[in-house]
Formats: C-alpha cells, sequence, structure tokens
C-alpha cells in the first residue's frame, strides 16, 4: 500500500505542471464566462488578460537568444567539408515535411468546411494589402540582414505611398459611390518584429566557421554552449507561470467574447479540423515512415521519448526537450552524435510540420467566416506564404497564431477576426507542438538513415566520451580535449 502510494505520488509530481495547466486552462474558462457576464469593459479586460501577456512577454525575451546558441552550437558540431550532406538532407527533410503540412491542413479546411456553419460581421480593413512579390522580396532582405543587432527586434517590410480616389459600383443593382485606395510608391521601411530568419542564417554561418577554425573557435564554442544551457535553465523556471498565463490569456478571451455559443458551435468543427490533421501524421505518417527507416516498431522508439514527449506537452516549446532528446537519442538508440547535435536544435529552430497545419487551416477558416472568396488562387498563396513564413516561427507558445494574424494582413484580412481563435489556443497549441517534435525526432531518423554512408566514425577516446556524456561531465570533457591538443574536427563533432 505504501509503495503504491509513493508511485501515485511520484506519477503525481511528474505531470505536475501538466496537470496545472489544465486546472489554469479551466479556471481562466470559468474567469472568463464570470466577467462576460458583468458586460466587462476594455479595461476590465485588459487586467484580467495582464498576467498572460507578461507571461508571453518573459518567454518572448529568451526566444532569440535561445535560438541563436543552440543553432551555433549544433551547426559548430558539424564538419561542413566531410558531412555538408546532413545539412541538405536535413533541411531539404525539414522543408517538405512543412509543406505536406500546409497541403494536408489546405485540404482538410477545403474539405470540411469549418467556416461554413456559421458567419461573422467583420469587415475587410480599407486598406492596401501586401502585393505577393513584395511578400518574397521581404523574405530574401530578411534572410540577409544588413546589422545584426537590429535584427533582434526590428525586420524590413515594404511600404506603400497611398492615395484615396472616388469610383462607383453597382452594389445589389444600385450604382453607388465609393472610396478606394490607389498605390503611388513604394518605400523600404523597418517593423518592430524580430527577425528570426535572419538570425538563423547567420547562426549557421557563424557556427560551420567556428568548426572551420578548429583551436581558434573553442572559447567561442564553449560561450555559446554555456549559453544554451543557462537560457534553458531560465526557461524551465519561466514554464511554471504557465497555469498563471493560460488562465489570463482565456479568461480575458472568453470574457471579451460577445456570441459565445455561436463561437464555441464554429470552433467545434475547427477544433476536429485540426486533430484530424495531427493525427494524420502523429498517427499514421510518422510511425510508417520510421518503421520504414528502422525496421522495427515505432512505437517502442517514441516510448523511450515519452519524457521528452510529456515536456513538450507541459510546455509547448520543442526547444526546451533539446537536452533529453540527445540524452534519449545517443543513449538507448545509438543515433550517431554529429547527427543529434545538428538536426535537434536546427530542427527544433525551423521544423514547423504541426505548425503549417495550424496556420493553413486557421487562414482558410478565417477566410470562410468572414465570407471571403476562397479560390485556387488564394489557396495557393496560402500554401506558398505558410511554408516559407514557417522558417521564421520560434519555439515558443503562441507563435504560430502571431504568424497567422501576420498572414492575414497580407492577404487583406482582418487580423481582428482571427480573435475568435485564442479560445482554444492552450490546447491546440500542445497538440501542434507535439506534432511538430514527432517529425523533428523522425528527422533525426531518416538524415541519419540516407547519410549512413558518409558518417565517418571516430573510435578514438569514444569509450571515455561516452561514459562522460553519461556523467553529464562536460567540463572534463573540455579538460581532456585541451590536455590532448586535439581539438580536431572529428572531437569537435562529439562535444556537446
Amino acid at each position: 500500500m505504501a509503495v503504491r502510494k509513493e508511485k501515485c505520488l511520484e506519477i503525481l509530481k511528474a505531470n505536475l505542471l501538466v496537470l496545472l495547466t489544465l486546472v489554469g486552462a479551466a479556471g481562466g474558462f470559468i474567469i472568463g464566462v464570470v466577467v462576460r457576464n458583468t458586460n466587462p469593459t476594455d479595461s476590465t479586460l485588459m487586467w484580467v488578460g495582464i498576467l498572460g501577456e507578461i507571461f508571453l512577454n518573459m518567454l518572448k525575451m529568451m526566444i532569440v537568444p535561445l535560438i541563436v546558441a543552440s543553432v551555433i552550437t549544433g551547426t559548430a558540431t558539424l564538419d561542413a567539408k566531410s558531412n555538408g550532406k546532413i545539412g541538405l538532407v536535413s533541411f531539404g527533410y525539414i522543408m517538405i515535411t512543412n509543406l505536406l503540412g500546409c497541403l494536408v491542413g489546405s485540404l482538410l479546411c477545403l474539405i470540411i468546411r469549418p467556416g461554413k456553419i456559421a458567419k461573422t460581421e467583420i469587415k475587410a480593413f480599407n486598406t492596401v494589402p501586401l502585393q505577393t512579390e513584395d511578400i518574397f522580396a521581404d523574405l530574401l532582405r530578411n534572410i540577409f540582414p544588413d546589422n545584426l543587432i537590429s535584427a533582434t527586434f526590428r525586420k524590413t517590410l515594404t511600404s506603400y505611398d497611398t492615395e484615396m480616389y472616388k469610383a462607383n459600383e453597382t452594389v445589389n443593382g444600385t450604382i453607388v459611390e465609393v472610396l478606394k485606395t490607389m498605390v503611388t510608391g513604394k518605400n523600404l521601411s523597418n517593423a518592430n518584429s524580430t527577425n528570426i530568419l535572419g538570425l538563423l542564417i547567420a547562426s549557421v554561418i557563424f557556427g560551420i566557421a567556428t568548426a572551420s577554425t578548429k583551436e581558434i573557435g573553442q572559447p567561442f564554442f564553449k560561450f555559446f554552449y554555456s549559453s544554451t544551457e543557462i537560457i534553458l535553465v531560465i526557461l524551465g523556471k519561466l514554464i511554471w507561470f504557465t497555469p498563471i498565463g493560460v488562465a489570463s490569456l482565456i479568461g480575458k478571451t472568453i470574457g471579451g467574447t460577445k456570441n459565445l455559443e455561436d463561437d464555441f458551435s464554429r470552433l467545434g468543427l475547427y477544433i476536429a479540423t485540426q486533430m484530424i490533421g495531427y493525427v494524420i501524421f502523429v498517427i499514421v505518417a510518422v510511425p510508417i515512415t520510421n518503421f520504414i527507416l528502422m525496421k522495427r516498431n515505432p512505437f517502442t522508439f517514441f516510448f523511450t521519448l515519452i519524457h521528452a514527449f510529456v515536456i513538450v506537452f507541459a510546455t509547448s516549446m520543442t526547444a526546451l526537450t533539446i537536452p533529453e532528446s540527445i540524452r534519449q537519442l545517443e543513449g538507448p538508440n545509438k543515433f550517431d552524435r554529429r547527427v543529434t547535435r545538428f538536426i535537434i536544435p536546427l530542427s527544433a529552430a525551423i521544423g514547423r510540420c504541426g505548425s503549417c497545419i495550424y496556420i493553413s487551416i486557421s487562414c482558410l477558416f478565417v477566410m470562410q467566416i468572414t465570407d471571403q472568396k476562397v479560390n485556387a488562387a488564394s489557396v495557393i498563396l496560402v500554401i506558398i506564404l505558410t511554408t516559407f513564413s514557417s522558417l521564421a516561427i520560434p519555439s515558443v507558445t503562441g507563435a504560430s497564431l502571431i504568424t497567422v494574424i501576420i498572414l492575414l494582413t497580407a492577404l487583406n484580412i482582418p487580423p481582428e477576426a482571427a480573435a475568435l481563435l485564442y479560445t482554444f489556443e492552450w490546447l491546440l497549441d500542445r497538440m501542434r507542438t507535439i506534432t511538430n517534435y514527432s517529425v523533428q525526432v523522425t528527422c533525426v531518423v531518416f538524415t541519419q538513415r540516407m547519410c549512413l554512408s558518409s558518417l565517418k566514425t571516430d573510435n578514438k577516446n569514444d569509450e571515455t566520451l561516452q561514459a562522460l556524456h553519461e556523467k553529464g561531465n562536460t567540463i572534463e570533457i573540455a579538460e581532456m580535449v585541451d590536455d590532448e591538443e586535439c581539438f580536431k574536427e572529428d572531437t569537435l563533432n562529439q562535444l556537446l
């Protein structure tokens, strides 16, 4: 009896954050319903959601240094000359799976049509949308920023000089005079938003250069490795505020909802559409891929990563699973260090299959509820924009919803319509993050399988290094490298 009680306490302790998050979500819903019945003012809603806003700001504060440090650390462990194939295969896999996520999400939304159950009275803005060519031009400009410091808080964006003019239109058989906007010129301006994609490309370049400089790059490598560990510790503490943040955000959303019954009616089918997309990948596509590549039970493989999946569900951030993923993949599953140390941080930064499902469905859903014209051209545009914008989605709670708002603005669709999506954001965020993580782990399996002949195994000091890694004695590893003066490419590939 005592043993059973002790096991129950261990299980409760291990899942405490998940349980508290669910309690916070339920509490936020209750708070929202109570506040909504009082006809709240904007000030009331602001104070209900202030804790959630602070929580998101705390997470956003850490995401840029985490991505920069982890990507530099990951790419620095890869010998660009002998193992360049690893980078190409992994990047190709990530882009293809992101594209497949967009295709699956778009097809599901077009078939199920969740936005047609009810309409909304939100009208489009009288603004000039970004033209498609300007969206891609801005993407290329942001890939190569001219200033890394400014890239942390702003990105390049095309702006338009406009003029208003009167035009006649036929509405319900009657000719009426309306005001329209005409573009008279283009300018390059800056938007107050982090240029994640530019920082990612720059970090990859720094990481490759670090690996090529051998002994000279060792202090640089150690600095960013230490930075990654410190940031993850900070994020690990911040995540315990998730229940409060979730309660605040959901309370504000429900409290500010005018037609709650209609919203749930619409969102029921919308959530079902999202879940079908996630199930297709997590339960069907990913296990089949792993079985073909590994020739063994894929669910046994994923069971070794159950702790990492729990972290993903509890935090909605795949970046926080980097240490646990590396430990399990290199330990029980015997994957090559040179593959895991590069791909895990890279895929955590840009592997967004689940997010692409969410974004594509959400954009088309909002187009449906606002009665926008959904044709082949608009669907293709959503797929293309989502695929490329997925490269800039940070691994932080709510980042995909922010991307949805950006794309809606580019499509000249009122972003206010996306406010409806906040209602179940806490649940969908966790489900899409689990999808992201399952596809990211499969990237390691796929890349090692495809690059098996290109990988060169260095058996020197392998047993010693493995023993030290299992003990977590990173400092002793570094000291051993310094004493033997062997900070070479093969040894660097084995270091964290």
